[in-house]
């Protein structure tokens, strides 16, 4: 039985500027969005027809209501979904994990996720599935790519190519996708370059924000059979001088090189199974020194990250229910040191030989009753362990992370970690009427702690080795309603916090991590109109609210009241519109947290498109406003065109000013 496309779908395309088939008419579509095997709280999309350039994937995802980013430079957005970040996100890349190489995140999954190659972000708020592991309490962001189809014995060819650019920063973007083959296989070739400067914002103040990525791969797939397909690909990102004006550090280098293996094949009608098989590595490095002037102690940290990821699933399709189960494998190891290139000699085993591993299983079902009525529910079982090898191995100034350990928490025990993690949901969603609809959910996620929480060692920065898993219990409730020409949807969520992993700096000013209770709750809308044949009106508002329910006041990196408010006019080759960006101010901080004001910024956009070339024109910040985002690495002392001034201490990192782009894009 064929799901339903929900509305959030389809008002997320609306709220991006997407161009709806409206009375027959074929028009421009700006956004491609995919309808099936949609639930409520997730939607489909394709980032290759999207509006305004990105500087990377998590820039790209905070146009999407509810999914918010936290700025450190002009690169490395890190997505943040219901004030949930980090492995609270489940961020998988063609099936597979990718754990960055910073403790402080420069480069979150997104960074590796070039957007031009990808055919599908699906984006899940909530927990909506449990087949891609534990935890994703936040939600789950899945970046895909679809095998090519060719009929015949004759080869086939297609592809895309594009360029764009961005004056604010002279960000300069170009990309290419080739795809030949025929009924018996297929190959993949596929490549993106970004080169930026520094962007400046409202007030013409120079941002050290620059960057420059390249980054490509190939994929050979077999389809000896239409049931079956095996695929090897390869793909490398490459990473240089990126500039992040919210850390004392700039990444001159970072190298991400993955492998990935995929077999699905359907045994029959009602039977089929599919497997992931992926290796992925980083090596990064930071410093304080290649791209800002010389310090008087010369600081330097290369790190490495490597992750394996496995998955196996059966999808049965039954009389009146879709079953799936399967099992996951994902292990990450990393090691990091801080250098002092000043002395020559290893400060700090700040990821001391980190091991994290977690192995499972699970099983859900989707049971119609009916045409109006759905009932799924979910279980899946986990279990974690984590280990620091180098932990009692002394530094080349004498520093031993299991030290640190004891004198920061009194930890004398042993230092490796496991325990169970236990998953699971149940979901029900009525079709009221022809137009009307709802639906319900609870959940239950836990997530253990990532290797900086657990075991970073660093004399002003330690992590906790006797850290507790996350527990989420989450309740969601969503009413939809589509008519002809207008559509709404607001869904809400509660979600209570047992023994939440809270970072925050102890009496002597070290940075700490420790269980607390919290809560987070909050509340979603987005609508669209359609009138006067031509013009569509959307918008979209998000609030979340989280609460430290021990010491009270709020937990970081919560956004306040966000939304955009569009007015678009659709012709069949063309369109044009004006989008009102807006945000409250926020003043219930976390810590380390800096106050920000609210503000309302306007964007101007055009598409036209000929044949299979689309060109696309607009001005992000029209009025040039100097504004910031709430979830932001405060600039303060680290951004060296400000370090000098002593006003700038607790400045917090402005977004661009105005911005002139233009893309192009071609189809064959």
């Amino acid at each position: 039985m064929p799901r339903r496309l929900p509305l959030v779908a389809l008002v997320a395309a609306a709220a991006w500027g997407s161009l709806a088939q409206a009375q027959g008419t074929d028009t421009l579509s700006t956004i491609v969005v995919e309808g099936t095997q949609q639930v409520p709280g997730e939607l489909s999309l394709s980032p290759k027809s999207s509006p305004a350039p990105a500087a990377d994937a998590g820039e790209w995802l905070r146009r999407l209501n509810g999914v918010e980013g936290i700025r450190m430079g002009g690169h490395g957005l890190d997505p943040v979904i219901r004030g949930q970040q980090g492995n609270a996100l489940n961020v998988l890349i063609d099936g597979g994990y990718v754990f960055g190489g910073c403790p402080n995140r420069m480069d979150p999954p997104t960074a590796y996720a070039p957007l031009h190659s990808i055919d599908r972000v699906t984006v899940s708020k909530g927990v909506t599935t449990l087949q891609h592991g534990a935890g994703g309490s936040g939600g789950t962001v899945l970046f895909e790519r679809s095998a090519p189809e060719f009929e015949g014995d004759a080869v086939g060819q297609q592809g895309s190519v594009g360029a764009s650019y961005d004056d604010n920063g002279e960000r300069v973007g170009l990309y290419a996708n080739l795809e030949a083959g025929n009924q018996q296989g297929y190959l993949q070739v596929f490549g993106e370059h970004q080169n930026a400067s520094d962007y400046e914002d409202g007030d013409g103040q120079r941002i050290h924000s620059g960057f420059e990525t390249t980054s490509g791969g190939i994929t050979l797939g077999l389809t000896p059979s239409e049931n079956t397909e095996l695929a090897l690909g390869y793909e490398a990102v490459r990473e240089r001088d990126v500039k992040f004006a919210g850390a004392g550090m700039d990444s001159p280098e970072s190298d991400n090189d993955t492998v990935r293996l995929r077999l699905d094949h359907a045994f029959s009608d009602t039977l089929s199974m599919e497997n992931r098989l992926q290796y992925t590595t980083i090596d990064h490095v930071m410093d304080n020194y290649s791209l800002r002037a010389e310090p008087m102690m010369k600081m330097r940290s290369p790190t490495e990250s490597d992750t394996f990821t496995w998955k196996s699933m059966f999808t049965q399709q039954l009389a009146d229910s879709d079953l799936r189960y399967g099992v996951n494998v994902l292990q990450n190891e990393r090691n990091a040191e801080i250098i002092n290139d000043s002395k020559d000699m290893v400060a700090f085993l700040s990821w001391p030989d980190v091991t994290t591993r977690q192995a499972g299983a699970f099983a859900e079902l989707d049971h119609y009753l009916g045409e109006r009525t759905i009932v799924s529910g979910g279980l899946r079982l986990d279990y974690s362990e984590a280990s620091a090898d180098a932990a009692y191995q002394p530094s080349d100034s004498g520093v031993v992370a299991a030290d640190l350990y004891r004198n920061v928490y009194g930890v004398e025990r042993d230092l490796d970690h496991d325990a169970w993690l236990v998953g699971a949901f149940l979901r029900g969603e009525q079709r009221l009427n022809e137009s009307d609809s709802v639906f319900a959910s609870v959940s239950r996620a836990e997530r253990d702690a990532d290797a900086t929480e657990r075991y970073f060692a660093k004399n002003d920065w330690v992590g906790n080795p006797e850290l507790d898993p996350e527990v989420h219990h989450q309740l969601d409730l969503g009413f939809e309603r589509r008519l002809d020409m207008a559509g709404f949807e607001v869904v809400a969520f509660a979600d209570r916090v047992d023994d939440y992993i809270f970072r925050s700096a102890n009496a002597d000013g070290v940075s700490t991590y420790r269980n607390i209770d919290a809560t987070l709750y909050g509340l979603e809308l987005t609508g669209d109109l359609r009138w006067a044949h031509n013009w569509e009106t959307r918008g979209q508002l998000s609030w979340v609210r989280g609460d430290n329910l021990d010491d009270g006041g709020a937990l970081s990196d919560i956004a306040p009241l966000r939304g955009q408010l569009s007015q678009f006019y659709v012709a069949d080759a063309w369109e044009a519109g004006l989008t009102a960006r807006f945000s409250d101010d926020q003043d219930r901080l976390g810590p380390d947290e800096v106050a920000t004001s609210g503000y309302v910024v306007l964007d101007a956009e055009a598409a036209w498109q000929w044949q299979a070339l689309t060109l696309r024109t607009g001005v992000s910040n029209l009025l040039d406003k100097t504004y910031s985002d709430f979830l932001n690495r405060n600039r303060s002392s680290s951004d060296p065109f400000l370090s000098s001034d002593p006003e700038s201490e607790e400045l917090p990192l402005n977004e661009p000013g105005r911005s002139v782009w233009l893309a192009v894009d071609y189809a064959f």
